[in-house]
């Protein structure tokens, strides 16, 4: 059985249909990938001094944590990066240290414990510690994975934070309300 010019047009139609779309397919994978890459999947929390006093606000970050200790790991660093330019012009900062790094991470039963480096205690007044711990516990528990954290310096437990001793009490788990005010 012979098939005609005609049926060869539909075929060679329906080839370029389905290439299209095979095109098309992976044009919106693509872009689809390019957009999710740019959404932010993290909630990190930077202090504003508003002159009077200071609080906490939080900005998005795309960190991309692969699980909640890497989380944990990403959100210390984004923290001692600082903000951004844009987040700066718009009076933010953060109060921990350039040179703090998580030296370890573990979980201790629905405990998230961290242990940063010196620096994180290192300078500024009771204001700026306030700061520092503040940052921290509310971002890294900001995660729904993650209800309590202990933060460690140096491979010890501080119930008493930088020069002036703020006090500290752990495990920290997020009380109910906004965000603090110190």
């Amino acid at each position: 059985m012979t098939t005609g010019s005609g049926g060869q047009v539909r075929t060679v139609a329906l080839r370029v249909v389905a290439l299209a779309l095979l095109l098309l397919l992976a044009l919106v994978g693509a872009l689809t990938f390019n957009v999710l890459n740019r959404v932010p999947d993290t909630t990190v929390f930077l202090v504003r001094d508003d002159g009077g006093a200071m609080t906490l606000e939080p900005v998005y970050r795309k960190l991309r944590p692969t699980d909640p200790l890497a989380a944990a790991e990403a959100t210390v660093a984004a923290l001692a990066s600082g903000p951004t330019a844009d987040e700066a012009a718009r009076g933010l900062g953060s109060e921990v240290p350039a040179g703090t790094v998580v030296r370890a991470a573990r979980w201790r039963d629905d405990v998230l414990v961290l242990d940063l480096s010196g620096d994180v205690v290192a300078g500024g007044g009771s204001a700026s510690i306030m700061g520092r711990l503040a940052q921290l516990t509310y971002s890294l528990t900001q995660p729904s994975a993650v209800d309590a954290v202990e933060l460690w310096v140096d491979g010890r437990l501080l119930a008493a934070w930088g020069g002036e001793g703020v006090m500290a009490s752990w495990p920290w788990r997020r009380p109910e309300g906004g965000l603090p005010r110190w």
